[in-house]
């Protein structure tokens, strides 16, 4: 019911547009803007989609036959490389901290959407020259990965409601998004029987995840 109660709003949009569009003769270039509006609302419902089953998958543990050894420190070292540009187009740096050794089993695509969905919402919400920072750490019977921002942060009595599908804070709204991003990080964390918490990082907001070490009963095909 949430689901489709939430999708109803930009398919009726993405309706409406291409009707308004067809009520009277445009120019070619009318057209043009209209087909281009229409393809990022798709776009916009492909991504929540995608986000959807990629959660769902993660909850039925559909990926348990793909999962391997992770480097975390080769997945995040890739991952702030990729997403660097987009933080300099913000003027804001990316800090990463790594750990030796920082190898857990897992699926690395499941873990790449996870991390990647916290470096956005970073972005997202850090201001002009702030930091984000990965950190790993290497604890004696965990791995735990820490990504924080200099944001505004999430209130404390309002961090595990923004784990729920759909949620999205007063500040979040005239920004891009589905409201999914922190579900799927934390349906990836219980696949990986990885603790998640929310916390201040005075100033902004700090994901942690706290994985355990490889260890024989999350081996493949378990």
């Amino acid at each position: 019911d949430n689901i489709a109660h939430d999708l109803r709003s930009p398919l009726s949009r993405l309706r409406n547009r291409l009707e308004v569009t067809l009520l009277e003769p445009r120019d070619g270039e009318e057209y043009r803007q209209a087909l281009l509006h229409g393809i990022e609302d798709a776009d916009s419902l492909i991504k929540t989609f995608n986000a959807l089953l990629s959660i769902a998958q993660a909850e039925a543990g559909n990926h348990r036959s793909e999962w391997m050894p992770v480097d975390l420190n080769q997945l995040v070292r890739d991952l702030a490389e990729l997403y660097e540009p987009s933080a300099e187009e913000s003027r804001q740096h990316i800090e990463l901290i790594e750990a030796s050794p920082a190898h857990i089993t897992g699926s690395r695509d499941l873990l790449a959407q996870a991390i990647g969905n916290l470096l956005e919402n970073a972005i997202k919400h850090t201001p002009v020259d702030g930091t984000i920072r990965i950190e790993l750490v290497s604890l004696e019977e965990a791995i735990e990965l820490k990504v924080s921002d200099t944001g505004p942060g999430i209130p404390e009595t309002e961090r595990e409601h923004v784990l729920e599908r759909f949620v999205r804070l007063q500040n979040s709204r005239n920004t891009p998004g589905n409201g999914l991003g922190l579900s799927l990080v934390r349906a990836v964390a219980i696949l990986h029987h990885a603790q998640l918490q929310l916390g201040d990082a005075q100033p902004g907001l700090i994901v942690s995840l706290r994985f355990p070490r490889t260890d024989n009963k999350y081996t493949t095909g378990s």
